[in-house]
């Protein structure tokens, strides 16, 4: 058994005895278990195996939008500045997705970088340049598991209920493993949103397609994306396209900055009788379609998936006609006060942030309600990711969105209002190959900082807004008026 078995299974049985340990708990990762949801002796392990100096990973922590990095090396052998000059250099190869060897003053680097993550060997000078290959295959299996660890955690939180309750996003997530590990290639998931509330034929009505669920190699920004109604996942999605195999980028690039590499992409339905409720893109790592056994398992797949999609499309729909925002996936103004209300029984702290996506009205008139539709989606996305478990994200209505921090102070509130504003400007957003800026202006009020309740909380953070919109948009203020932080150059 090599090396990397080994590790992949210890992996494996770390995850699934995490799951089945914390059903019924909190999330949370076990104790003894890395971040990496490996043993923490494996990474060890794996340096004493290859005779190496160290072994790094780098990724971007989604949460804070920063770098994070996890090494075990030798201290010894190596000095600081030996060891923050392994540092930069992968960096570069996490952000430039780069792969290789190159010689360094402390020995040779082995690296791979793929997706936002880096990892890579460090070997003394003088290693056997026949123990590259082995070197890099464990790498290969290193970095796809590191990349598998924020779908593993997900799958794990994803709880095994009946069919009736799952939600769209756990049936697209789950079906994209199932592929993924099948086809030996990444998977993206669709659903036509709206698919229910149309009757086969129908072409009244804009259709709304999004990106339910994305397999561990493919790209983690795709989750919750509207797709371009001309895409052809889209049109597979709402039953215009029937079976397609493309040459390049079948989402219709949604995102800014994503790197397209030339591959096969076979686009197919997926329908719950003579309805079609989805899509799937399929990546073929070797450019021809499946056959045979693997067909029929693909098939089965996609017939299996679509009844529990029309299931999980109308759970959710009855969810959004009470608490949720259909379009963004948020709660909606009734869910942030039955939140608020919940939080006013066990009274303060806590902190209260509204925020307005700037000149949106322009966005609109410009490039067509869908791109402002799109706009809202990837504004809630950033949202979800900036703030912690236990927080409520909501949008209030329109371009209006808020957020409630319970157990949080004012000061805290204005740095996390202020880190999601830098993150909104500095994330690229495009729709159909335009580029177009996109900022939000954010009020803040806190109990018991600005009310001694939080009876007077929207009120109050929504004239901070008012001041932050009068005030050169593009910026945080605090109630009473204090500026809180802005634009430079505004």
């Amino acid at each position: 058994m090599s090396l990397l078995v080994l590790l992949l299974g210890l992996g494996g049985g770390a995850a699934l005895g995490w799951w089945y340990a914390r059903r019924g708990a909190a999330p949370g990762v076990a104790p003894g278990v890395s971040p990496y949801l490996l043993p923490d002796p494996a990474l060890e392990w794996l340096r004493r195996a290859h005779q190496a100096l160290g072994v790094w990973i780098a990724e971007m922590d989604p949460a804070e939008g920063a770098p994070r990095a996890e090494r075990i090396l030798e201290p010894d052998r190596l000095s600081v500045g030996q060891i923050v000059a392994v540092d930069r250099r992968l960096e570069r190869v996490r952000d430039q997705e780069q792969s290789g060897v190159e010689r360094m003053e402390s020995g040779t680097l082995v690296f791979q970088g793929s997706g936002g993550v880096a990892v890579a060997l460090l070997l003394p000078k003088g290693q056997d340049p026949a123990r590259l290959a082995a070197v890099d295959a464990d790498l290969h299996r290193l970095l796809d598991g590191v990349r598998r660890r924020p779908h593993i955690v997900q799958l794990a939180q994803a709880r095994t209920q009946e069919a009736s309750l799952e939600s769209a996003s756990s049936v697209g997530l789950r079906l994209a493993y199932q592929l993924e590990r099948l086809l030996d290639g990444q998977v993206v998931v669709a659903a036509f949103e709206n698919a229910l509330d149309r009757t086969p034929g129908d072409t009244e009505g804009a259709p709304r397609v999004r990106v339910i669920g994305v397999s561990g190699r493919g790209d983690r920004r795709l989750l919750d994306t509207l797709l371009p109604g001309e895409s052809e996942l889209a049109r597979a999605a709402i039953g215009l396209l029937d079976h397609a195999l493309v040459q390049g980028d079948p989402l219709g690039s949604v995102v800014a900055d994503r790197r397209h590499r030339p591959a096969a992409v076979l686009v197919l339905p997926i329908r719950a009788g003579e309805r079609t409720v989805g899509a799937v893109a399929l990546w073929l790592p070797t450019g021809a379609e499946p056959t045979g056994g693997i067909r029929t398992e693909l098939m089965e797949a996609l017939a299996n998936a679509g009844p529990r999609l029309v299931t999980a499309l109308e759970a959710d729909r009855i969810r959004g006609q009470t608490e949720l925002d259909t379009l963004t996936g948020l709660q909606n103004r009734k869910g942030l006060d039955t939140a608020l209300a919940r939080a006013a029984a066990s009274q303060c702290p806590g902190a209260l942030v509204f925020a307005d996506l700037d000149r949106f009205k322009t966005l609109n008139d410009t490039l067509g309600h869908p791109a402002g539709d799109a706009a809202l989606v990837h504004f809630a996305r950033i949202l979800r990711e900036q703030i912690r478990g236990g927080d409520v994200a909501a949008r209030a209505g329109g371009e209006e969105f808020a957020v409630w921090l319970p157990d949080t102070g004012l000061e805290t509130g204005l740095r996390i209002a202020e880190r999601i504003r830098i993150k909104l400007g500095t994330t690229p957003w495009e729709w159909q190959g335009r580029s177009w800026p996109l900022s939000a202006s954010f009020g803040v009020a806190s109990c018991p900082e600005t009310s001694p309740t939080l009876d007077a909380l929207y009120s109050q953070a929504d004239a901070a807004l008012y001041v932050a919109k009068r005030s050169g948009r593009n910026r945080v203020e605090r109630a009473g008026g204090q500026r809180a932080g802005r634009a430079a150059g505004s």
